[in-house]
C-alpha cells in the first residue's frame, strides 16, 4: 500500500492484524522484509503489526528530499495519523530507533512504549561517553560514514524464509548508500540521552550478547546525568 506525505514522497506500507497496534521501525538502508517473522508472529498474539519503507529506501519514492532524522519522523507521524493510529508500541532497529527517539520528543503521547534493538542514544564517542558505534568521533564520522563498516547486523542470521524475502526487495529496490549518506551523517551526529532522562514512558533496549556487559554502566552514566 502506498501513502503520500504532505511533501508528495510516496511511503510503502503494510498493515496486517488486529487489536492494538506495533510500529516496526527499519534501520539505515533495510526494508521491511526484516521483520517479516516478526509480523505473522505478533499478529497472531493479537496485534496489529504496522512495517513500512523510510523515503529512499525499499519500495518508497526515491527523492533527494528529506534526508534526515527529522523528515523521516515526520514521514512516520503522518503516516500513522493517516492510519487513524492514537497510540502505539514502537520497535525500532538500529537508526529506526533513532527515529523513535526523535518521535518521543515531538509527539510523546502517541508512543505506548519503545522498544530499542542495537541503538546507542549516542552514537559518537567522547571521553564521557563510551558506548556509541565502533570508534567513531565527532572528529571522523564525517569520513568514517563514506565507508561501510564491516559488522553483522544480526547476531545468529537470518531464518532461511526471511532471507529469501529480503534478498528478493534487495533485487527489486537495490539501497544506493552513497545516496543516503547525508541521512547516515545526521543519525550519527544526533544525541537522544536527554529525550531517554525526560520520558515518561517504558524504554527497552534490546542489546546483543556481546555488548550486554556495558548496559549497567550505561545506565549508570545516564542515571548520572538525570541527577546532575
Amino acid at each position: 500500500m502506498l501513502f503520500e506525505t504532505s511533501d508528495n514522497v510516496k511511503i510503502n506500507y503494510e498493515l496486517t492484524g488486529k487489536g492494538k497496534t506495533i510500529v516496526l521501525v527499519n534501520g539505515f538502508g533495510a526494508y521491511q522484509e526484516i521483520w517479516s517473522a516478526q509480523v505473522p508472529f505478533l499478529n497472531n498474539l493479537g496485534y496489529q503489526v504496522l512495517t513500512y519503507d523510510h523515503r529512499n529506501m525499499g519500495k518508497s519514492q526515491r527523492t533527494e528530499r528529506g534526508h534526515n532524522i527529522a523528515c523521516l519522523t515526520q514521514d512516520l507521524e503522518e503516516l500513522i495519523s493517516f492510519l487513524k493510529i492514537k497510540q502505539a508500541i514502537f520497535m525500532g532497529h538500529s537508526m529506526g530507533a533513532s527515529i523513535i527517539f526523535c518521535l518521543i520528543k515531538r509527539w510523546p503521547i502517541v508512543v505506548k512504549r519503545a522498544l530499542v534493538v542495537d541503538q546507542s542514544p549516542k552514537m559518537l564517542n567522547d571521553k564521557n561517553w563510551k558506548y556509541g558505534f565502533m570508534d567513531y568521533t565527532s572528529e571522523n564520522y564525517h569520513k568514517k560514514c563514506q565507508e561501510r563498516p564491516h559488522v553483522h547486523e544480526t547476531f545468529a542470521g537470518l531464518d532461511d524464509g526471511v532471507y529469501a524475502k529480503l534478498m528478493k526487495a534487495k533485487e527489486e529496490n537495490p539501497f544506493n548508500r552513497k545516496d543516503n549518506v547525508d541521512l547516515l551523517e545526521n543519525h550519527m551526529s544526533l544525541d537522544w540521552r536527554k529525550v531517554i532522562e525526560n520520558a515518561t514512558i517504558p524504554i527497552t533496549f534490546l542489546l546483543l550478547r556481546r555488548v550486554r556487559i556495558i548496559v549497567k554502566d550505561m545506565k549508570s552514566c545516564l542515571k548520572e546525568k538525570m541527577i546532575k
